[in-house]
């Protein structure tokens, strides 16, 4: 007689399939969102489900103890749908100290066919994001394995590029200064950076410097910045950039660029 024998996270993850193929079933795409969360009783998941039903929202929950992730399934969420569902479901646990780290948000068959092993990765990135401040992070199976970092002062830059690149399901690190980037690079080991070069503390520069000599990731330096004189790019490439956009920003070039040079880690 055969035993199987199954870890917590294939409990999990064969448990969330079940919820998403009878979803399915019932429309043609269902929302996903995993939120790290702690203390999760019967009467908070009943006080959720008001306040969905309460934004014209269907949805399901099952709480996965020995993971310590709360799952939320949408009949019919679109990745819109269930974004403003994140939002919402986001104010409800920070209000009642239950969230833990980061909600990750999906929509299938649009995020990418629920197979097992994408749903592992969807779970694993929510368990990772424990301990991570409380924001909100977009899923796909395509490029679920891909991180990066953005390093640039301006908050607005820096959130552009992370929605655009989330929805395209990139992992997506940011960092203020040229310290903080190093700091996250080191901690993180992203795929690509992406970095301007006009950053307090480290420079752009002297960030590439710092990860060629780490030579994990060599070569896997894009810059983005407003500075196109010869001078600025020659020095970025000598000090080890391999690629370089100029602002205003062209998204797609940016992407084509990360992209190629991604490529044979997706």
């Amino acid at each position: 007689m055969a035993v199987v024998i199954r870890n917590s996270i294939q409990e999990i993850t064969l448990q969330l399939l079940q919820f998403i193929h009878l979803a399915t079933k019932k429309s043609t795409s269902c929302g996903v969102i995993l939120a790290p969360c702690a203390n999760v009783n019967q009467k908070m998941l009943e006080q959720a489900k008001l306040l969905m039903s309460k934004n014209d929202l269907s949805v399901q929950f099952f709480y996965d103890d020995p993971n310590q992730v709360l799952c939320t399934v949408l009949d019919g969420g679109t990745l819109g749908s269930t974004h403003y569902a994140s939002l919402v479901f986001k104010d409800f646990l920070q209000n009642q100290h239950l969230l833990q780290g980061q909600l990750i948000v999906a929509s299938f068959p649009e995020s990418g066919s629920p197979t097992e092993s994408t749903i592992e990765k969807f779970i694993q990135l929510s368990i990772l994001s424990k301990g991570k401040e409380g924001d909100i992070h977009f899923f796909s199976a395509a490029n679920a394995a891909t991180s990066v970092l953005i390093a640039d002062t301006d908050d607005i830059v820096r959130e552009f590029i992370k929605i655009r690149l989330e929805l395209k399901g990139y992992r997506v690190y940011e960092a203020k200064d040229g310290q903080e980037a190093y700091n996250v690079f080191v901690r993180e080991m992203p795929d690509l950076v992406i970095t301007e070069l006009n950053l307090p503390i480290i420079d752009g520069y002297q960030l590439i410097r710092k990860i060629q000599d780490n030579d994990a990731n060599e070569g896997k330096v894009i810059v983005l910045t407003d500075k196109q004189l010869t001078g600025n790019m020659s020095r970025a490439y000598e000090s080890g950039a391999a690629d370089y956009v100029t602002k205003p920003l062209s998204i797609a070039e940016l992407e084509w660029k990360i992209k190629r040079l991604t490529r044979s880690e997706s």
